[in-house]
């Protein structure tokens, strides 16, 4: 449980902390810079600690994989930080912990009813919360929903995968390979479409460590809460990090929302408190 709230907690900051990122630099320049980040700084300290290296090439084939998948997601939810309303795109893609746990039960773990009333809290409240905003005619609220519920299904899916690369790897290992992937899917996608990298200045670059930090911060602790507790239980503690997010969205950036909204947030939020139970 307790690895679950630090997860929570880090991910919540590192949420806010990558929306500024992106909001000055743009999506896949933050992406590329806080994978390079953090690749360096954990890549350091797994030298110093002698990891195991397991030699099946399945389960390096498996974590390259679904790191890739887990890229499609991050990319994804980094452009919804960046163009969308946070408050609203950030407890949708917290949304992963459903896509997890229904994961998580077709793989054995039997938890299916919290799961089915998760999932259908859920719809209801990403629908409740893309409704209002229409009625409204708040274009800005609407932005970035489509990609936080791609991103939730691609961050869910890798969530649940990595419970079976853990005993393999290790804690570590996997986070760093997952930072390593995703760095160079960054570079390559960058290279393609020609973007020509920012210039980042001192207050930029100190955004960017903290995210590393707290988002690696936050992937090592669900990969040792996972391995002591339940996937579906860990990653809905985790999914929490939204209410973090929320509360900085609303202390420092004074995202006002509608009731209609706000309700649409709650139900959201409720659904992945009832997984976790």
């Amino acid at each position: 449980m307790i690895f679950g709230l630090i997860a929570a907690l880090c991910f919540g900051l590192s949420d806010f902390m990558v929306t500024q990122a992106t909001r000055k630099v743009q999506t896949l320049p933050a992406l590329l810079g806080i994978q390079f980040i953090a690749s360096l700084l954990l890549g350091g300290y797994i030298l110093t600690q002698s990891p195991h290296m397991d030699q099946n090439l399945m389960v390096w084939t498996a974590i390259a994989g679904i790191s890739v998948v887990n890229f499609v997601g991050t990319l994804l939810l980094y452009r919804a930080f960046e163009k969308g309303t946070l408050s609203i795109v950030s407890p949708i893609g917290s949304g992963f912990a459903v896509v997890t746990a229904v994961l998580a039960f077709v793989g054995g773990e039997r938890l299916p009813f919290n799961s089915i009333i998760g999932v259908i809290l859920l719809i209801i409240g990403v629908l409740t919360v893309t409704r209002s905003s229409k009625n409204v005619g708040q274009q800005v609220t609407l932005s970035g929903i489509p990609e936080a519920i791609i991103a939730s299904i691609c961050i869910g899916f890798y969530f649940w995968a990595i419970g079976y690369i853990t005993p393999h790897l290790g804690v570590t290992l996997p986070v760093l390979v997952t930072r390593i992937i995703q760095f160079f899917c960054a570079f390559i996608l960058l290279r393609v479409k020609k973007i020509q990298l920012p210039r980042i200045g001192l207050s930029t670059g100190l955004i960017l460590v903290v995210a590393a930090l707290l988002d690696t911060g936050a992937l090592l602790a669900f990969n040792m809460g996972q391995t002591v507790d339940y996937t579906t239980s860990t990653t809905a503690l985790t999914s929490l990090y939204s209410v973090v997010t929320i509360l900085m969205a609303g202390w420092i950036l004074k995202e006002k929302l509608t009731k209609s909204q706000l309700t649409g947030i709650g139900i959201i939020l409720l659904g992945v408190i009832i997984v976790s139970i």
